[in-house]
C-alpha cells in the first residue's frame, strides 16, 4: 500500500483502489468515542455560563423551537462540547448539536468518501490550477453496494443502520470556535462559527426499496457531500488510506480511529515514512478523542487497538514515556513504524547522551569566555601574587575589612581577565582602588553582591559549625562526668556536696549585692536570675551544675571549650 502511496502521488492521481481522508478528520475530534461524552442542552447552558459563542448557539436551537408544541424541548437536544489547547499552544472548541456522530458513524463516513472516489476515479491532477480535477459533490448509489465497500453484510438490519448514520451525518452540526477546528484548505484558514452549523452532509435521498428474498437491493440514494470537504480533496488537505485495509480491522473500540490518525501521521512531507512519532496523552485524548484523563486509563483504550496495529503491519511497536524513560519520565506513547522499540530506545538515549555531552561543552567553552567571579580559597596566597609582600599584606588587613579587600580583589581579576594588555603593576592599582578611588557600588555591583552573598553564607556556615562543635562538647563533658561517676564514685559525692555547701553559702549575699546593682545601674543583671533558680532547685539549678562540672574538669582533666575546638579540628 505504501508504495501504491507513493506512485499515486508521483503522478497525481487518485485511482479507485483507494480513498482519502481529510485531515479535519484525522486530526480533529469529529467522532466520539463513548456516549459519556454527549450532555443536553440544559446542562451545557449551566457548564458554560459565560461563553458567548455558546450561548449564541444555544439562542438559536431555543428559537427552533418556539413554534412547536413543546417550546422547552429544545433543552433536550444532545450536544458534545469540547475545550482544548493543542500542540502549538492554541486555544480550540468545538460544539456538536443534534446528532452526535459516534466511531461507526466515522466508519459509514469513510466508506462514502472511498465510494465516491471508486465511483468517479481516475482523478488527476491539473497542474495548471494546481488541484485534482473534482467539481461533484453530490453521489449516487445504493445501501447495498456502500455495505459491501464496508464489507458487511447486505441484510435488513445492516441497511437500516447504514441508513440511520447517514441521516446522523446530515443532522449532525459542527461549530468551530476559539482558533477554530476545521480548517478550509481553499481559503487557508478555520472556520469561525457564529450561529451557523456546518454538517459533513448537506442532503441525502432515499428511494423506495423493495427487498425481496435473494435479490438485490438496487434502488438508488443521493448525498450531497459539503463543498469544503469537496474543496480540501481538490487542494490535496489529504492523506491516502487502503479501504480493504481499513475495513479489515477490528470496528469495535478505537483501532480504526487509531489507524486513520497514524496514518494520516506517519510519513514526512517528503513521502518518508517516520521511524517513530511521539504523541504526549493530552494531545492524543483530545485527537481521537479518548474520555479517559489518567494515563493508566488511557492506556488502558489504547492497548487492544495498539495489538492490532501491530498484528495489521501498521505499527511495529510501541512503548510509553512514563515507563521506558529516555531522559525524564513523560505521560506520552511512541509509536514505532520501523524497528523495534529497544532499537528506538537505545537510540533515543544515545542522541540524548550526546546532545547533553554538546551542551556541557558548549556551557564549559561560554565558561571559558566569561569571567567567572569565586572567593579566593587562600587570600594571602593571592595577594602575594598580585604583589605584596607580607608585611604589606598585614598592613592591608590593619587597614581595610577583609571582605573588602576580597571585592577588589575579584575586581582586579575581572580588569586583568578584560584587558588585551598585562597589568603591570596589580599591586599598585589593587591600593589606588582600595583607596577609594573606585567605588564598585557604582561601577561593579555584581562584584559587591556577589561577594556579600558569600560572605552571608560563610557566617552561616561559621555558626552552623560552632553549633555542632558545642553540641559535641557538650556530650563529651557528659560522658565524662558519667565516668568520673562510675570510676570514681567516693570522690564524685564529696566533689557534689562541697559544690553544694559553697554555693549555698554564698546565695543570699549574691542575690543581695546583685538586686543593689540592678537598682543602682539600672541593667538587668543575668546572673541573677541564676542564682535565684539555685535558691528554688539548689543542686537541680544550672548555677549548680556549671558549677560542679568546672570543679570536676580541673580533678579529672577534662578538656575546656577551647582545647575540644582544636581536638575536634583535627579529627576531622
Amino acid at each position: 500500500m505504501e508504495n501504491n502511496e507513493k506512485i499515486n502521488s508521483k503522478k497525481k492521481i487518485i485511482n479507485e483502489n483507494t480513498t482519502v481522508i481529510d485531515n479535519n478528520i484525522i486530526e480533529s475530534p469529529l467522532f466520539i468515542s463513548s456516549l459519556k461524552e454527549v450532555v443536553e442542552v440544559e446542562q451545557l447552558e449551566k457548564y458554560i455560563d459565560k461563553n458567548r459563542s455558546i450561548h449564541r448557539v444555544i439562542e438559536v436551537i431555543k428559537e427552533d423551537y418556539e413554534g412547536t408544541s413543546n417550546p422547552k424541548n429544545y433543552k433536550n437536544v444532545p450536544v458534545v462540547y469540547r475545550q482544548w489547547t493543542d500542540s502549538k499552544g492554541l486555544e480550540r472548541q468545538l460544539l456538536v448539536t443534534h446528532a452526535i456522530p459516534d466511531m461507526y458513524t466515522m466508519d459509514v463516513w469513510n466508506a462514502l468518501i472511498g465510494l465516491y472516489i471508486q465511483k468517479i476515479s481516475p482523478i488527476h491532477f491539473n497542474n495548471n490550477k494546481n488541484t485534482y480535477d473534482l467539481d461533484v459533490n453530490e453521489m449516487e448509489f445504493t445501501l447495498y453496494e456502500l455495505a459491501k465497500f464496508m464489507n458487511k453484510s447486505t441484510g435488513g438490519s445492516t441497511l437500516d443502520k447504514l441508513m440511520k448514520e447517514i441521516v446522523r451525518l446530515n443532522n449532525a452540526k459542527y461549530y468551530s470556535f476559539a482558533n477554530g477546528v476545521i480548517f478550509d484548505k481553499k481559503k487557508e484558514k478555520y472556520l469561525k462559527s457564529k450561529t451557523k452549523g456546518m454538517s459533513l452532509i448537506l442532503d441525502c435521498e432515499f428511494d423506495s426499496e423493495k427487498r425481496v428474498k435473494d435479490e438485490k437491493v438496487n434502488s438508488k440514494c443521493k448525498v450531497e457531500f459539503n463543498k469544503l470537504i469537496i474543496d480540501n480533496i481538490r487542494y490535496q488537505y489529504i492523506k491516502y488510506i487502503d479501504p480493504k485495509e481499513y475495513f479489515a480491522l477490528p470496528s469495535r473500540g478505537l483501532t480504526r480511529r487509531l489507524y486513520v490518525y497514524l496514518k494520516g501521521n506517519s510519513h514526512q512531507s517528503n513521502g518518508t515514512k517516520y521511524t517513530y512519532i511521539k504523541r504526549n496523552f493530552y494531545v492524543l485524548k483530545n485527537n481521537i478523542p479518548i474520555l479517559e484523563k489518567q494515563p493508566s486509563k488511557i492506556k488502558e483504550r489504547l492497548k487492544v487497538p495498539l495489538k492490532n496495529l501491530i498484528k495489521n503491519g501498521m505499527i511495529t511497536d510501541y512503548f510509553y514515556g512514563d515507563e521506558d524513560v529516555i531522559n525524564e519520565q513523560e505521560p506520552c506513547i511512541y509509536f514505532i513504524f520501523k524497528g523495534q522499540k529497544d532499537e528506538v530506545i537505545n537510540s533515543l538515549r544515545k542522541k540524548y547522551e550526546e546532545k547533553q555531552l554538546q551542551l556541557e561543552v558548549a556551557a564549559d567553552n561560554i565558561k571559558k569566555d566569561e569571567f567567572q567571579m569565586k572567593i579566593p580559597e587562600n587570600l594571602d596566597k593571592t595577594l602575594e601574587e598580585i604583589g605584596f609582600n607580607a608585611k604589606v599584606i598585614k598592613q592591608l588587613y590593619a587597614e581595610y575589612d577583609k571582605w573588602e579587600i576580597i571585592k577588589y580583589v575579584i575586581w582586579l581579576q575581572q580588569q586583568q581577565f578584560k584587558s588585551k594588555c598585562t597589568i603591570q603593576n596589580p599591586a599598585g592599582l589593587l591600593r589606588f582602588a582600595l583607596m577609594g578611588n573606585i567605588n564598585l557600588d557604582l561601577t561593579n555591583k555584581d562584584i559587591v553582591e556577589f561577594v556579600e552573598n558569600e560572605q552571608k553564607k560563610f557566617i552561616e556556615n561559621k555558626l552552623s559549625r560552632e553549633e555542632i562543635v558545642q553540641n559535641a562538647y557538650d556530650k563529651y563533658v557528659n560522658e565524662e562526668m558519667e565516668k568520673f561517676k562510675t570510676e570514681d564514685n567516693a570522690t564524685h559525692d564529696i566533689i557534689y556536696e562541697n559544690t553544694l555547701i559553697n554555693i549555698e553559702a554564698q546565695v543570699d549575699l549574691q542575690i543581695a549585692q546583685l538586686r543593689l546593682l540592678e537598682k543602682n545601674e539600672g541593667v538587668e543583671m543575668p546572673s541573677l536570675k541564676l542564682w535565684e533558680e539555685f535558691r528554688e532547685k539548689k543542686d537541680k539549678s544550672e548555677l549548680f551544675k556549671k558549677n560542679f562540672i568546672n570543679s570536676a574538669k580541673v580533678l579529672r582533666g577534662i578538656m575546656t571549650l577551647e582545647e575540644f575546638k582544636v581536638e575536634f579540628g583535627n579529627d576531622k
